[in-house]
């Protein structure tokens, strides 16, 4: 008699292999493209049917094939959960969540269960049913939240599209020959007061150097919010995220947020004077502009690697991160050591894409001041000193992170001056006239304030530094020298209100000067250093 379930289609290995894929692009769909997860999607596809077709060429039983499938694929991608959720569980001892427990345990369960399936006599087709319509439910929610939140992104985005701009019309005077302007966020760059005390670090020096070629260091300056998103959402607005009622709150939502970054006013402003935009790829979605002239990504700009220089992206070392790939690395018995070097590379391959993206716009910022059809505004979000830690003060790379956290800021910091300093010389050397040149933070020190017992308020000091060149009057700028409209308070919120109104005809005016710690707080003031470092003499 023929048997029952070699009639039916057993899918649910399959579905059950992309649901973790899926989930875990569901919860990262703002932070990565979605493209970063189909080589993922493919590769689990072709790895579950070559499991499931070498199985059952071995027992000849389609559906206790297709369970063994899923028992092998739920054990494989449960076991990083697993390792990190135990970690710091602990009995005589010993933690629940080292390999030495975990691989045992799961030898178990995976014999115990092989077992079982295969010397069931059951016909269990009730079984085959439930598990397809059980994958396919699965499958719903992680669907569900990645459509809701395109949905809500692309709702934003025409949103932020239909806006009407709440600019005061910018324009450059007839005869006015304009300046390049070049915006350096150095993401994480704290005050120096910050640096000097909890940093092991002095980075006075770099401001004065700073100085000496014409710089004004606002050495009280602060962030309108510790956070990123919050941050730049203001900045490149020239707004505050109260939608415009005076309350110490963010009240738009992440999408909201992230469209307001990836197309600002003040990059409309800009496109509006018909610069050519240009930007550096950051790794993150939610900071990538939209419809720039120009975006600059390593990965893009690299001529393909051969094999042996493969490398995964964000989203691939965060999946093997929750799988059972994770053990590989503490197995020397297995793997000669050059072997586990090259797993060790590929696996550690975020940090040195990090560090390939630093170093790329670091590298590429000079020549942006190269001969050119019209002015350029470039827009370089570099995530530095923000960890990872990728070098010693020296430059030279870290393939972990540093014992000390706080020496290790440091030393990011220490680099980063050095490598500043060199950028803004060919900057200025390179351009006529002048360019305007804006170095920022974004907020504080990304750090573990709360177990350092340090007030977390200190992460709204920043690095602000404006380069302002003066000119004729027939160049746009108003009252001769544009610093006299800077102060040691200045906040970001506005820069580039000072910079249309200076240089491009706008009547922006400067907002009161107010920060927030989060997403509500009171409005908050840190106490200007006690140490004057008198930069200017």
């Amino acid at each position: 008699m023929k048997n029952k379930s070699s009639s039916l289609f057993f899918f649910f290995p399959f579905l059950i292999a992309v649901y973790p894929v899926l989930t875990l692009m569901a919860h990262n769909a703002a932070e990565m493209p979605l493209v970063d997860s189909l080589r993922s999607l493919f590769l689990t596809i072709i790895l579950c049917a070559l499991l499931n077709i070498s199985i059952l060429l071995l027992i000849k039983n389609p559906f206790k094939a297709a369970l063994l499938t899923t028992l092998i694929l739920v054990l494989f991608f449960s076991y990083g959960h697993l390792n990190l959720l135990l970690r710091n569980w602990n009995i005589f001892a010993i933690s629940l969540g080292r390999h030495r427990v975990l691989i045992p345990l799961y030898t178990f369960i995976l014999v115990i269960g092989a077992t079982l399936i295969l010397v069931s006599k059951r016909e269990l087709t009730f079984l085959s049913r439930f598990l397809n319509v059980f994958s396919v439910v699965l499958l719903i929610f992680p669907m569900y939240q990645i459509g809701i939140y395109w949905i809500q992104d692309s709702i934003a985005q025409r949103g932020q599209e239909n806006n009407p701009s709440t600019s005061k019309s910018v324009f450059l005077s007839p005869n006015q020959i304009p300046r390049d302007v070049y915006y350096i966020l150095t993401d994480g760059y704290p005050r120096h007061d910050f640096i000097q005390r909890f940093l092991n670090y002095d980075n006075s020096d770099f401001l004065k150097q700073l100085s000496a070629r014409g710089f004004y260091v606002a050495e009280c300056s602060q962030s309108n919010y510790t956070d990123t998103r919050f941050a730049m959402a203001s900045t490149l607005n020239m707004v505050y995220l109260d939608n415009g009622t005076g309350a110490s709150e963010v009240v738009f939502p992440g999408a909201i947020l992230d469209n307001m970054i990836r197309s600002g006013i003040v990059q409309q402003n800009f496109s509006a004077l018909d610069y050519q935009i240009i930007t550096f790829e950051s790794g993150y979605k939610w900071l990538r502009w939209q419809d720039t002239d120009v975006h600059l990504d390593p990965a893009v700009e690299r001529s393909r690697r051969t094999l042996s220089g493969i490398r995964i992206n964000d989203f691939e070392y965060l999946l093997l991160n929750t799988t059972a790939a994770k053990f590989l690395l503490d197995l020397p018995f297995v793997l000669n050591p050059t072997e586990a070097n090259r797993i060790a590379e590929i696996l550690n391959s975020p940090r040195a894409s990090h560090r390939d993206r630093v170093f790329f716009a670091l590298d590429y910022l000079p020549e942006m001041s190269s001969a050119k059809d019209k002015p350029v505004f470039v827009y370089g979000h570099i995530i530095f000193p923000h960890p990872p830690f990728i070098v010693n003060a020296d430059g030279k790379a870290l393939r972990n992170s540093p014992e000390n956290e706080l020496a290790g800021y440091g030393d990011q910091i220490a680099y980063l001056d050095t490598r500043l300093i060199e950028i803004i010389d060919q900057l200025i050397a390179n351009t006529d006239p002048d360019p305007i040149i804006i170095i920022q933070g974004d907020h504080g020190a990304t750090i573990e304030y709360k177990e350092r017992d340090i007030d977390l308020a200190n992460r709204l000091g920043i690095l602000n530094a404006y380069y302002l060149p003066a000119g004729e009057e027939s160049l746009g700028e108003k009252n001769g020298d544009p610093t006299n409209s800077l102060y040691p308070r200045i906040t970001p919120v506005n820069t580039f209100r000072l910079i249309f109104d200076q240089y491009f005809n706008g009547q922006y005016g400067l907002l009161p000067d107010k920060s927030i710690i989060g997403r509500q707080s009171p409005f908050t003031e840190l106490p200007c250093p006690t140490k004057p470092l008198n930069i200017g003499e």
